[in-house]
């Protein structure tokens, strides 16, 4: 480790580090397995009651061991598997068994028998059940001779080697994933579950009131849950759908909590947050702020004019689209909010300044500064090295997305390849133990499909591709167009998006099924349009892939150095940025001062909700809430402190995307709230912790069952739950 700040570093920075420190370590995201005993300690004395096993365990009977992944996070609150999450959780799920007809979406869906649960189509819970340090495996196959690719490759090469031997031993499914950005590989180990359902979700004027205009933002009144149910064979092991399945048996559930929390009050968070980056170099923080969030953000803004159009013509395209829409919205405000932070807190310039006070330390010896030096040099030339085909690439991601007809034209050819190649061979995402999902993400496409809402958005990114600078254009739309420019270039793309969506059967489920099985040359006799598309745009993909692998390699090889050199200047116990896998965080219930003169409470009421009712959506309110809220309620749900039913609640935890739906764990360990944002002043947690304004923010329970018993009288659910 290298020296801890210099007690002469200047004022700004000692500033800027202590905004950055743990108070009470709600910084950072730690392996309920793997908790450091000074973790543990902080919390016991902050007023866990529970034990370390009692936490998490081998035998999966700690609090910990409840908590599931089902795209983000989700916790089971009864024996019979049922999982408690958010609505936008399952959102996806209800968009699904939606129509224009009957639109569950808007009208909520509550199963009142088991034979009324429907399928949850794309959903999997996967249960934790326990991790390996596999670390000297994985780098026993690299060395310091290898390029960044050859580095990126025999990593790769490796883990499929781990996965494929620790998968042969049973019915389970495996990860290797990289912490501290490569210093540590371990091995997790999940049993996945192909068979959820949906049990019971509010309408959208509840689950997401405020909408996109509340959403990342403080004071908040959303009943953002639902609930799941997991099922496995009558064998026990997991199943696909079956009416003969039965409901999973989890060794341990949580009790929901009707009790709720007061201010300053303890609480754990578990989940599987998706992504953070706290130790990225100036170089890696100048790329967000001044190419990736700009771009995106500009794009976002396009692709959801294009789709708003489209749904306000068609109601079919609005229920269709609804899920795309949602999360391109998200991330729209998210990136927003988080360029606004860049800006705000000057989080580049701050980065250069930490970078130039560890160049110039006083008493380092110079073998020491020129190491840094070099290593500060080698991944600015990773960052120039990106930025050559940095536009093309951005739009090639996007263009290829989630929901887009070309994508998925480009993964079944890309079968078609991959299948020929032994199975070690091949890209990790085609191999044998992934044909089930490339199956599933084959049905799923076609629920979310609309034919003129992606012509749209393929209109839009064709167009952005003929604006590229010379060097990142894409040959295959150059060959296409012509150099043709505006109103030629426009007539030209009316007629051959028309031409193209005409003469493809892949807007059909059966029949992108049955192409998914023919021989690459027997796919390409179909002279499907979007088949041949995609096998002219097939190979600029590929190369598009291998300069993610060699950037990929280059920061992989620098990632562990850094992070050591820069938790020893935040002196702050290390911990890894998330990556998927299953965190804890501690904090309190804690309000913030988010400017000058103005401070926000921790607990919204029902008052509130009422008070943003304007009839019109996302503020309006089913008459049944309305009534309740004008009413003299006095019922189990009432808090005589707040003098109001609670609805949401802020905490002090560390969270970010992939959080969504993660219990809030009392000091009992039951559920006082499920997580579901964070507060719009503090989206730059991704990149730098401030206790002083970072929140999440939580539906507290006591709502959760306010609005199941008072509002849609889902007995059966709050039956399963215990609550009388």
């Amino acid at each position: 480790m290298r020296a801890p700040v210099s007690s002469m570093a200047p004022l700004y920075l000692l500033v800027f580090l202590c905004l950055v420190s743990i108070s009470h370590a709600a910084e950072g995201m730690w392996p309920p397995y793997d908790l450091p005993e000074g973790v543990l300690t902080d919390m016991q004395d902050m007023g866990l009651e529970l034990g370390r096993d009692e936490i998490w365990n081998e035998e999966g009977t700690g609090v910990a061991n409840a908590v599931v992944s089902v795209g983000a996070t989700g916790a089971f609150v009864s024996p019979d598997g049922l999982i408690l999450t958010n609505h936008h959780v399952a959102y996806g799920a209800v968009q699904r068994i939606s129509t224009a007809g009957k639109n569950y979406i808007e009208e909520g869906y509550l199963a009142k028998t088991r034979e009324e649960e429907v399928p949850a189509h794309g959903y999997r819970a996967y249960i934790f059940l326990g991790a390996r340090d596999v670390t000297g495996e994985v780098l026993s196959a690299v060395n310091e001779s290898m390029s960044p690719l050859e580095r990126y490759n025999a990593i790769e090469r490796k883990t499929k080697e781990i996965i494929d031997e620790a998968e042969s031993a049973g019915d389970v499914y495996c990860e290797v994933n990289a912490f501290y950005g490569g210093a540590k590989y371990v091995l997790d180990t999940y049993t996945r579950l192909p068979d959820v359902r949906v049990v019971y979700v509010p309408a959208r004027s509840i689950g997401e009131y405020g909408g996109d205009i509340d959403n990342w933002m403080w004071p908040r009144h959303t009943a953002d849950f639902s609930f799941l149910r997991a099922y496995v064979g009558p064998d026990g092991k997991p199943a696909d759908y079956s009416e003969n399945n039965v409901p999973y048996k989890p060794k341990r559930y949580l009790k929901i909590s009707e009790e709720g929390l007061d201010e300053g009050d303890f609480g754990i968070i578990v989940g599987f947050p998706g992504r953070t980056a706290r130790y990225l170099t100036s170089y890696g923080l100048a790329e967000y702020e001044n190419f990736l969030l700009p771009q995106q953000i500009r794009l976002y803004e396009e692709m959801i004019r294009l789709l708003e159009e489209r749904s306000l013509a068609d109601p079919e395209a609005g229920v269709r689209v609804a899920s795309r829409m949602k999360g391109i919205n998200n991330w729209l405000k998210k990136n927003r909010g988080l360029l606004e932070g860049f800006k705000c807190f000057d989080l580049t310039g701050h980065q250069r300044e930490i970078e130039k006070h560890i160049l110039e330390k006083p008493g380092a010896a110079p073998a020491e500064l020129t190491e840094t030096r070099e290593l500060l040099e080698k991944f600015r030339q990773v960052y120039v090295d990106k930025s050559i085909y940095a536009e093309k690439d951005l739009l090639m991601n996007l263009m290829l997305g989630r929901g887009s007809l070309l994508g998925h034209a480009l993964m079944i050819y890309k079968w078609s390849v991959e299948k020929d190649k032994p199975d070690m061979e091949r890209d990790p995402d085609y191999m044998d133990r992934e044909v089930v999902n490339l199956k599933r993400k084959i049905r799923l496409f076609e629920m979310g499909y609309h034919p003129e809402g992606d012509k749209a958005l393929l209109g839009m990114m064709i167009r952005e591709a003929m604006a590229l600078p010379a060097g990142q254009r894409m040959l295959v739309f150059d060959d296409m167009v012509g150099g043709r420019t505006g109103e030629d270039l426009d007539a030209f793309l009316d007629v051959f998006l028309d031409e193209l969506y005409a003469n493809t059967s892949l807007q059909d489920a059966e029949e992108s099924m049955r192409m998914f099985g023919l021989s690459h040359d027997e796919l390409l006799e179909e002279e499907d349009y979007f088949i041949a598309l995609a096998a002219k745009f097939y190979e600029e993909d590929e190369e598009r892939l291998e300069r993610e692998k060699v950037s990929k390699g280059a920061l992989n090889a620098l990632a562990p150095e850094w992070i050591e050199i820069m938790a020893a200047e935040r002196s702050v116990e290390p911990y890894s940025d998330a990556n998927g896998t299953m965190r804890l965080n501690y904090g309190a219930v804690e309000g913030y001062s988010p400017r000058d003169a103005v401070h926000y409470d921790p607990v919204t009421t029902l008052g509130g909700m009422k008070e943003k009712c304007n009839g019109i959506p996302p503020f309006d309110c089913p008459e049944r809430l309305l009534e309740l809220a004008a009413s003299d309620y006095r019922g189990c749900y009432y808090d005589p402190v707040l003098g109001d039913v609670p609805v949401n609640l802020l905490t002090s935890h560390d969270s970010t995307n992939g959080n969504s739906g993660s219990p809030l764990i009392n000091a009992r360990g039951e559920i006082s709230g499920c997580l579901f944002d964070g507060n719009y002043e503090a989206l730059t947690a991704d990149f730098v912790f401030r206790e002083d304004i970072t929140r999440s923010i939580h539906v507290d329970t006591r709502y959760v069952l306010f609005v199941t018993k008072e509002v849609d009288h889902a007995d059966n659910v709050l039956r399963e739950l215990g609550i009388r």
